[in-house]
C-alpha cells in the first residue's frame, strides 16, 4: 500500500466518528450563513444521511442524468462533454436547464473543476445567455460523501454564489434556500435508497 492509500485510509478512520456527530445535527434546523446576504459571495449548505455505501451514493449524484430527479431547480440536463448515464469526471461539461418559474428560463453551464473520487466533486458554473457561456464564474457547488459506516453516509452539498452587485442584496433564490434544497435532498435520499439495493457495497 502506498504512503497516498495509507493516509487515505487513516483520514477516513478518524472522519467516522466525525461523520457521525454530523450526522445527528442533520435535524438541527435549516442553514443561517453567518455572513450577510449584502455580501459579494453567498453561501447555503445542506446535509442528509443517506442509508447506503458512499461509494454507490457518490456514483448515483456524479450521474447527471440524476439531477433532475432530485434537484428542485433542475429542470432538465444536456451533456456537453461526458456522459448522461454515468459518473462524470474532472473536465465534463453540463448544461443545466434551470425551473423557469425561479430563474426567467435561463440555462446554466457547469464543469467540473475538482474530483476526489468517491468522495467529492466540485463544478463551476456560468449563465448561459443567447446560447453562449458567460465570461464569469457565478456558482460553485461541491458535494461531498463521508462514510459513516460500511452501508450508510453523510451526503453535503455547499452551494456558493457570487453575485453582481446590482443583484437584490436581501432576496435568495430557490438555488440559494436552505429549506427548498433541503427537501431536494430528502428527494434524493429516497430516490437512491430506492434505486441501491441494500446489499451493494462500495
Amino acid at each position: 500500500m502506498n504512503k497516498l492509500a495509507v493516509c487515505l485510509s487513516f483520514a477516513l478512520v478518524c472522519a467516522f466518528p466525525r461523520a457521525a456527530a454530523l450526522a445527528q445535527s442533520v435535524s438541527s434546523g435549516p442553514y443561517h450563513s453567518p455572513i450577510p446576504d449584502s455580501m459579494n459571495v453567498r453561501f447555503v449548505e445542506n446535509r442528509i444521511v443517506i442509508q447506503r455505501p458512499a461509494r454507490a451514493v457518490f456514483d448515483w449524484v456524479t450521474t447527471w442524468g440524476n439531477l433532475p430527479r432530485w434537484l428542485p431547480v433542475a429542470h432538465g440536463v444536456a451533456v456537453v462533454r461526458g456522459k448522461l448515464d454515468a459518473p462524470s469526471q474532472l473536465g465534463d461539461v453540463l448544461i443545466e436547464n434551470v425551473n423557469p418559474a425561479n430563474t426567467s428560463g435561463i440555462s446554466k453551464q457547469y464543469t467540473v473543476v475538482a474530483q476526489i473520487d468517491g468522495f467529492l466533486w466540485t463544478v463551476a458554473g456560468q449563465d448561459v445567455v443567447n446560447g453562449k457561456p458567460g465570461d464569469r464564474i457565478q456558482y460553485v457547488a461541491t458535494f461531498a460523501v463521508t462514510p459513516i459506516g460500511p452501508d450508510s453516509c453523510l451526503f453535503t452539498r455547499l452551494f456558493q454564489t457570487v453575485r453582481p452587485d446590482e443583484v437584490n442584496p436581501v432576496e435568495r433564490r430557490a438555488v440559494e434556500d436552505p429549506e427548498i434544497i433541503q427537501k431536494g435532498l430528502a428527494r434524493l435520499k429516497s430516490a437512491v435508497e430506492s434505486a441501491i439495493p441494500n446489499d451493494e457495497r462500495g
